[in-house]
């Protein structure tokens, strides 16, 4: 279907006659340096939340990389959020280790820090090895409770920036791991992620692990090496990082236009009968616009789409979801807040390629839906 309002738009990089040029991919041999090297930069990050950066080609790689960097083993157990995006657990379980899921806060969508608690006094052991927090749709959980807990546990802690497009000094990575995409909610058509290291040990082992476990054994001839551990080939290409570190110029304006977004559908969508509009914050970059619907959520979803406005669904709880039910024997009511969430949430088009005129086209068919809907 050919929406009006589509939920993303490719962004548009101009003056790129350079890459038609002969010697255009030996000066980009070492972009994905320079864009770790940049993210650095832009971000602080060297000086107050971790001491390395590792670029790879997406960010489930990089969840996975993450993984392997801790040394994740057969039968150990990591913690994240029933509402996380399936390539968190997923990526667990192909270390044949155990993802835990914790319920969800009723308002931010955020995991629950009671519900954390309780998994992790349920499954006191050496096996318990981590936590995964996800920043949902872009707005910051508190970690403070969150460091405590692992802390008091021997926890390690990963930080799932994915939802959260800014790179700049107000980036604070509190747990073990950072991950951040490096295209997610500005472009869909560029991946690239970077994971950021407070400890050499789990940088070097990633680093490794990022290129086949294969290390060079000649400085003198670079075709020489050797295999030190089973990795895989999670490297970002030299061109996807040219264009990343183009798209990251763009950055700023992206956010800021998805605010301007965010910011019509606050005052066109207030007091909209059967919806509740999300959190207000001027640090959200409202990677996901979260509204809910107080009831037949997917009829109101269908109504918009026959009007032209596509919509999304962040995130379908695991415990919904055939593989994670049948194999932990996940119930439907075993995480309540996430039940009521799923039951109602909708994410409206917000991305920074949209215009005035778009955002009014989506309050237009969000009000004619509202007004009949049953």
């Amino acid at each position: 279907m050919n929406y009006v309002v589509p939920f993303y738009k490719p962004t548009f990089l101009s003056n790129l006659s350079e890459i038609n040029r002969d010697n255009f991919f030996s000066k980009i041999e070492s972009a994905v340096e320079n864009l770790e090297s940049r993210f650095l930069e832009l971000t602080n990050c060297s000086s107050n939340i971790c001491n390395h950066t590792l670029a790879v080609n997406n960010t489930s790689s990089a969840i996975h990389l993450s993984m392997c960097a801790i040394d994740l083993k057969r039968g150990d157990k990591v913690i994240c959020a029933v509402n996380s995006y399936v390539d968190i657990p997923e990526a667990i379980r192909h270390f044949d280790s155990e993802p835990l899921f914790t319920d969800i806060e009723p308002e931010t969508y955020h995991m629950s820090i009671d519900s954390l608690r309780d998994v992790v006094a349920k499954n006191k052991s050496k096996k318990l090895r981590a936590i995964v927090v996800t920043h949902f749709a872009g707005l910051k959980q508190d970690m403070s409770e969150i460091i405590e807990i692992a802390k008091e546990n021997n926890l390690l802690v990963i930080e799932d920036f994915t939802d959260r497009p800014n790179i700049d000094a107000s980036i604070d990575v509190s747990g073990d791991i950072g991950l951040f995409s490096l295209n997610y909610k500005l472009d869909n058509t560029i991946k690239g992620a970077i994971l950021t290291f407070k400890s050499d040990k789990f940088y070097d082992r990633a680093s490794l692990l990022r290129e086949h476990g294969l290390k060079s054994t000649n400085s003198d001839v670079s075709y020489l090496y050797d295999i030190e551990d089973i990795g895989c080939d999670y490297r970002l290409d030299a061109l996807n990082a040219y264009l990343l570190n183009r798209l990251v110029d763009l950055r700023d304006e992206l956010i800021a236009k998805k605010r301007e977004v965010a910011n019509i559908y606050f005052k066109e969508l207030d007091g909209v009968k059967h919806i509740k509009l999300p959190i207000k914050s001027d640090e959200h970059p409202y990677s996901y616009f979260v509204i809910e619907v107080d009831k037949n959520r997917d009829a109101f979803a269908r109504e918009l789409k026959a009007l032209g406005i596509e919509v999304g669904l962040h995130y379908i709880p695991l415990n919904f979801t055939k593989y994670y039910k049948q194999k932990y024997g996940l119930k439907i009511f075993s995480f309540p807040n996430a039940l009521s969430a799923y039951q109602k949430v909708m994410s409206l088009p917000c991305n920074g390629k949209m215009s005035k005129k778009d955002a009014l086209l989506v309050v237009e068919a969000v009000k004619k839906v509202a007004s009949k809907h049953i």
